[in-house]
């Protein structure tokens, strides 16, 4: 074949390599198509990119885990929690290991959402694993806390006066600088008649809290039972 012939051939090829569906290859498919609304800050597309997908393929796991990254974004700890459940039945690889750090923001949002409506036993609940999957976040400390006396405190007005007790004094442990755990498992204590196990619970709670008023009034009654 002479250069002449050649020539067309080689520019029709040229045209077809430098034409657009040839430069970005395949569309961008529903969980891509997600991911990269999630990389702007756009969640709610992101969630109905991954809610499309899901309708398709009920077990993809990036698509479960994009969509529990788009809940969490959206301020729906819950929803997310339901999706990274259906993401560990579906890939555990992918739920122990990328998913990692999503879980444990699920849980901690959880929390914080479950203790602002006063769900107590199930804000522990998911503290609690928080606890198991992250021992040494920062924010761990002040959500156990929360939750321990939110629980005990429930658990104290329905009769249940030894289990609030444990978990007042389990609060007393993980946040010293609260009050109301101190001041719940003493006033238990005095309940129970247990006056000099009461004073030695208050003289250690008197070293976080000099000053509180509170700590001097259960003192006086605990020392009138011994």
């Amino acid at each position: 074949m002479t250069s002449k012939r050649l020539l067309p051939l080689l520019v029709l090829l040229i045209a077809a390599l430098l034409s657009p569906g040839c430069a970005s290859g395949p569309p961008p498919t529903l969980v891509e198509q997600g991911e990269a609304a999630l990389a702007v800050g756009d969640w709610r597309s992101a969630k109905t990119h991954f809610a499309a997908a899901l309708r398709g393929d009920q077990r993809d796991g990036r698509a479960w885990l994009g969509q529990a990254r788009a809940q969490l974004a959206g301020r729906d700890p819950e929803g997310a929690l339901r999706s990274l459940t259906s993401l560990s039945r579906v890939d555990r690889a992918l739920f122990v290991g990328e998913a990692r750090a999503t879980y444990a923001e699920g849980l901690a949002e959880a929390t914080r959402h479950r203790l602002d409506r006063e769900q107590s036993e199930a804000a522990l609940i998911a503290v609690r694993a928080l606890a198991k999957l992250e021992p040494n976040r920062r924010d761990l400390r002040p959500l156990l806390g929360r939750a321990l006396v939110g629980e005990a405190t429930r658990k104290r007005w329905r009769g249940e006066r030894e289990a609030a007790l444990g978990l007042y004094r389990e609060a007393c442990q993980v946040v010293p600088d609260n009050l109301e755990a101190w001041v719940g498992a003493a006033e238990i204590l005095i309940e129970f008649k247990q006056g000099k196990e009461a004073m030695r619970l208050l003289e250690i709670a008197r070293r976080a809290h000099p000053t509180a008023g509170q700590i001097r009034t259960l003192t006086i009654q605990a020392l009138s039972l011994r």
